[in-house]
Order: C-alpha cells, then sequence, then structure tokens
C-alpha cells in the first residue's frame, strides 16, 4: 500500500476569528467538508460540515455571529508528507475523525486527507489485489 497523495489544490485554510457563516461559505464553495485553522502560530484546529451542524445548527445558534474558534476541533491530527494510506486511515478510525491535516517536516500544512479518498485508494489497491489473484488463478489454471 502506497504513500498517502495530495491534490494539487491549495488546502483551504480560515481564521479562528472568521465567523462560522464565513467558514461554511467558504467550504460549501471549495466544496469540501473541512477546513484547517490557522493563526500566526500556525495551524490550530480544524473546523467540518459536522462541527457546523452539531454545534451551531442543532444548537440553535447563529451562524453569523460565532466564531470557528469556538467550534472547531482543537488540537489538530496530523500526519507527515511520508505517512501510508493504511496508517493514515487506522489513525482517523482510532480518532474517530474524517479528516487528517497533512504537515511538512517543517510543521506548515501542505494539505488535508478527508476519510473517502483514502477509502477510494484502499478499495484501488483492493482491486489490483483481486485482479492479481484472478490472473495467477487463470494462469495456473484447473488442476494444478
Amino acid at each position: 500500500m502506497g504513500k498517502i497523495r495530495l491534490g494539487n489544490k491549495q488546502p483551504l485554510t480560515v481564521a479562528p476569528d472568521d465567523t462560522v457563516a464565513q467558514a461554511a461559505n467558504a467550504m460549501s464553495e471549495r466544496n469540501v467538508g473541512a477546513a484547517t485553522v490557522i493563526d500566526r502560530s500556525g495551524v490550530i484546529g480544524v473546523v467540518t460540515e459536522r462541527d457546523v451542524m452539531r454545534k451551531v445548527v442543532a444548537a440553535g445558534c447563529d451562524a453569523k455571529s460565532i466564531r470557528v474558534r469556538d467550534i472547531m476541533s482543537s488540537p489538530v491530527v496530523s500526519v507527515g508528507l511520508h505517512t501510508t494510506v493504511a496508517a493514515a486511515a487506522e489513525l482517523m478510525r482510532e480518532q474517530h475523525i474524517r479528516h487528517l491535516v497533512v504537515l511538512d517536516r517543517n510543521q506548515q500544512l501542505v494539505g488535508m486527507l478527508a476519510l473517502r479518498y483514502l477509502l477510494y485508494d484502499l478499495m484501488d489497491d483492493m482491486q489490483r489485489n483481486v485482479g492479481e489473484l484472478i490472473g495467477y488463478i487463470m494462469i495456473d489454471g484447473p488442476g494444478g
């Protein structure tokens, strides 16, 4: 199983003082389910669609007055660029999260991993393995 692969889009970032409405609009425009929260010190949190739904909408709060810092998940769970797909998926499972921040060796943000893309990678790998097994069975033939 290979290392994680990042797309070519810059990860979406928001500021802790942004309103939840601003963050939700930015996530909607970029068609992503999470944004990394950054301040002068670096990555300080993650805000997700689920955070917005549970902590703002379901709670009956006003998304235009609540700040990202009030609903973000912190501390951040992150991985490095050389993390394997399997290791990233296992970390998400252990932490019960759907998004992982990807940092370079200098702790700078380089991407955001969504669970669905890791699952796509794992499924592709399984399909390749099944194809190889079928090929092996066909070559060997009945009766060995």
